[in-house]
């Protein structure tokens, strides 16, 4: 267990932060949440043991989608679902990114952006996998918003998880094992579709940027941005496919920080472990004010009732389950009837203080619990 928790954080320093600066609406439901979790403001749920019938008492938890305390239930919940849609094909990781230059306008428009962030990553993924020269077929997506990196700093990316195979005229159309097309090509197609829908969108600009309004200004602000090379990713398939649903699974409800990366909160600071990928990975801590810490943490509360995690190609939610169930049948695969439980991860089990047995299922874990908010 982590000594140290983003609770903690802004237990110790959040109204100091707040004096300071203004919250957003969202901002302010997170923050309550976080502060109120686990804490009796939220009210109780009881456990009761099937051996010895003994009641327990616990806490209600926030659940809200930024607490890094409360992913557990929700992730398990959602691999159960997603695992029915699961073929036997290799999977690729593809990452986009979009360039720093254009982060202040997506922090003052950040629904439009990752919205459009959304629709360029998925149309350039799909139109190229149609395109004979490199699949020729329909693929399947699924598709991951983040907004941060390592050090906390805005870094918005859409982490995609795309079949090695798609669907063309009900045949069945296998891709390479370690080629699906060259990233370079998916880099300047989704640069281009990206700007492109960027003109369209009806934005919001900071004081300083308020000649951006002008549509020739505009266009002179992003025209550099045509020429620079916008980072893609591209990972080649690992691990069988039954892995592939825990490891989305991983990436879809992971926070901007974990507490397990927080190492020490005094004097002030706060102290926190990263990955420094230009250096092998290495692993290093980094001390920054609490008052930037919690602002970075901040910025990356997504906007009310925003969908992070998108479907798209073969997994849209429009006649998903009959279209792979026409997959499996032409791929030669049938779905083990365990395969939800097989791939199910491990959750932490109640021992009663009592008797010592596991007393409980985890889907009692929130009985009469209150939700604070998203």
């Amino acid at each position: 267990m982590s000594k140290y928790s983003i609770q903690d954080i802004f237990k110790e320093y959040g109204l100091e932060y707040i004096k300071k600066h203004k919250l957003s609406k969202e901002q302010w439901k997170v923050y309550n949440a976080i502060i109120n979790c686990k804490t009796a403001s939220l009210g109780i749920h009881t456990i009761t043991c099937d051996e010895c019938g003994e009641t327990h008492i616990a806490l209600n938890s926030c659940r809200n989608r930024h607490c890094p305390n409360c992913q557990s239930y929700a992730r398990e919940k959602w691999i159960e679902k997603e695992s029915s849609y699961i073929l036997d094909c290799p999977y690729f990781h593809i990452v986009t990114t979009i360039p720093s230059e254009l982060n202040e306008i997506v922090l003052y428009n950040t629904k439009e952006c990752y919205d459009i962030l959304f629709k360029a990553t998925s149309e350039a993924i799909l139109e190229l996998s149609n395109d004979p020269k490199w699949l020729g077929a329909k693929v399947g997506i699924t598709s991951v918003l983040h907004t941060w990196g390592q050090t906390l700093e805005f870094h918005p990316h859409i982490h995609s998880i795309v079949t090695g195979g798609g669907l063309q005229n009900n045949k069945w159309i296998e891709g390479k094992k370690e080629y699906l097309f060259k990233v370079q090509v998916l880099s300047s197609l989704f640069r281009g579709k990206f700007l492109a829908m960027l003109k369209e969108a009806d934005l919001k600009f900071p004081k300083d940027k308020e000649n951006l309004r002008n549509k020739k200004d505009f266009n002179k602000f992003i025209e550099p941005l045509y020429k620079k090379i916008w980072i893609t990713y591209i990972e080649p398939p690992k691990g069988k496919p039954d892995n592939v649903i825990e490891y989305i699974g991983r990436y879809s409800f992971r926070v901007a920080i974990s507490n397990e990366r927080i190492k020490d909160i005094s004097n002030g600071q706060v102290t926190f472990e990263y990955k420094d990928y230009k250096n092998k990975s290495k692993i290093k801590l980094m001390t920054i004010s609490a008052e930037e810490f919690i602002r970075r943490f901040l910025l990356h509360v997504l906007p009310s009732r925003f969908t992070k995690i998108r479907h798209f190609g073969l997994l849209s939610n429009r006649n998903r389950k009959t279209i792979i169930s026409l997959c499996r049948i032409l791929i030669g695969t049938v779905v083990n009837d365990n395969f939800t439980i097989n791939i199910k991860r491990k959750v932490k089990e109640f021992r009663c203080p009592e008797c010592g047995s596991n007393c409980f299922s985890y889907k009692y874990l929130y009985y009469n619990s209150y939700r604070l908010c998203e």
